[in-house]
């Protein structure tokens, strides 16, 4: 094929995909890795958040439950397919990361819960989904370069 019918391919995917497929080839492998693990612990966390609220649960008390879960959850999937072993015991890796999804977690839940008080009757889901989208930033760069860089060799 000719370089003028490739351009004329690249240009029939609708802009924000042809956007989000650039922006994904510029990233950094464990970036998109992080966002892909990151997906599936919002799926915990949003499975959880319902499960619980159906039990009966306040939305506050069944989020910091869900966050929880879905916390080990990408700790365990970034550990395997994202980063890799740090080079540190396991605990020490997992205070590390406990750390720094506190602080993301923090934001993530301070936004759910204003935005639940102010607006009650607005989807949870939606809610924590938002959240999560503002923590990911704060998340990637603490687990990247302080979770998951290379410990010291003795």
């Amino acid at each position: 094929m000719s370089e003028a019918s490739d351009v004329v391919r690249s240009t029939e995917r609708p802009a924000p995909v042809a956007l989000a497929a650039g922006l994904l080839a510029l990233a950094p492998k464990g970036l998109v890795r992080f966002l892909a693990v990151g997906v599936g612990g919002l799926a915990v966390d949003i499975a959880v958040l319902w499960v619980l609220e159906q039990g009966g649960l306040s939305p506050v008390v069944a989020r910091a439950i869900s966050l929880t879960l879905a916390t080990l959850a990408t700790w365990a999937l970034n550990r395997q397919f994202t980063f890799g072993d740090s080079g540190r015991a396991a605990k020490h890796e997992l205070g590390r990361y406990t750390l720094v999804a506190l602080v993301a977690q923090g934001v993530n839940y301070s936004l759910f819960q204003v935005i639940v008080h102010a607006l009650p009757h607005l989807n949870h889901s939606l809610v924590a989904v938002f959240g999560a989208v503002v923590a990911t930033g704060f998340s990637y760069t603490g687990q990247r370069f302080f979770t998951f860089a290379p410990g010291k060799q003795p």
